[in-house]
This record gives C-alpha cells, structure tokens and sequence, in this order.
C-alpha cells in the first residue's frame, strides 16, 4: 500500500556552508569532488535550497566568471518553482559581481530544465558533450559522455 501527499514548504535560499555539507551528502553527489572546494574558492557560490530553514531540498553552483551549474532540486519539491528561484538567486549573485551574461549547460534529454531555462530567458548557444563519471546498476563507475545544450543568457 502507498499514499501520495502533496505537501508544500517554506524554503529559503542562501549561500552554503561547510555546515551545509552533511546533510547535503545525504543525497547529492557533488559535495566531496565539487562542492566542498569551491566552498573554500573566493570566486564560487553554492547556493543551497532549505525546507522549512533546515532540510536541503535543491542546490546551484554559481561561479562568478559567469557561469551557473549543478542546478538540482529534489524530485518531491520540482514543478514548484525553486528551480526558478535557485537561478533568480544565481543571476543576483553573477549581477553583483558584475558579470552581464550567464551560460549554463543542460543535458539535451532534460525536456523540462530545458523549457524552464527558455521560460527565463536563455536561448540556446552551442552544444557539448561533457563526459563525466555514473554510477552504473552493477555499482561501478564508468565515464559516459552527455550530450548538453550551452545556453546564455544577458543579465
């Protein structure tokens, strides 16, 4: 027997913590090959998404040459805007730096993250395939590439 509940939560957006580190591991894996360095870098924000001001929920990586990447929000909490309000926090943090364009990259597969960037304004500049590692269902790690639309936008 199962039961779907929706729920809905207040979340704030800050910038991460090494505090914030932990409970982030819970669930992404970023945080020891790339988000535990760029916390200790001037020129990197990692922005984290917390449910009820305890529970992180999404994160998005920011760095301040313009680019914004490692945008993830929990599948319980999508279609509810926190994607939106990660890059919103991500483009202020780029404006204060003085940065006027930001780019992001996306995997061609990803239907959704893709119309959710067109909705705020990204156009599509070039495509890449950035290979890194996944976790394969027999638990080893092999490189695969992923084939990502480049897109930017002016802020």
């Amino acid at each position: 027997m199962s039961r779907k509940v929706r729920l809905s939560v207040d979340a704030e957006i800050r910038p991460a913590t090494l505090r914030d580190l932990p409970s982030l591991a819970t669930w992404s894996g970023q945080v020891n090959a790339v988000f535990g360095p760029a916390l200790e870098r001037d020129d990197r924000v990692l922005l984290v998404a917390l449910a009820n001001g305890r529970f992180p929920i999404g994160h998005a990586l920011i760095d301040l040459s313009g680019i914004i990447s490692h945008l993830l929000v929990l599948g319980g909490f999508r279609d509810q805007g926190l994607g939106a309000a990660l890059i919103d926090e991500g483009e202020k943090v780029l404006r204060e730096a003085g940065v006027i364009r930001s780019t992001l990259m996306v995997e061609k597969a990803n239907d959704g993250a893709i119309r959710l960037y067109e909705r705020l304004g990204y156009t599509r500049s070039g495509e890449t395939a950035e290979t890194w590692p996944d976790p394969m269902p027999d638990g080893t790690v092999q490189p695969v590439a992923h084939p990502s639309w480049v897109m930017q936008k002016q802020l």
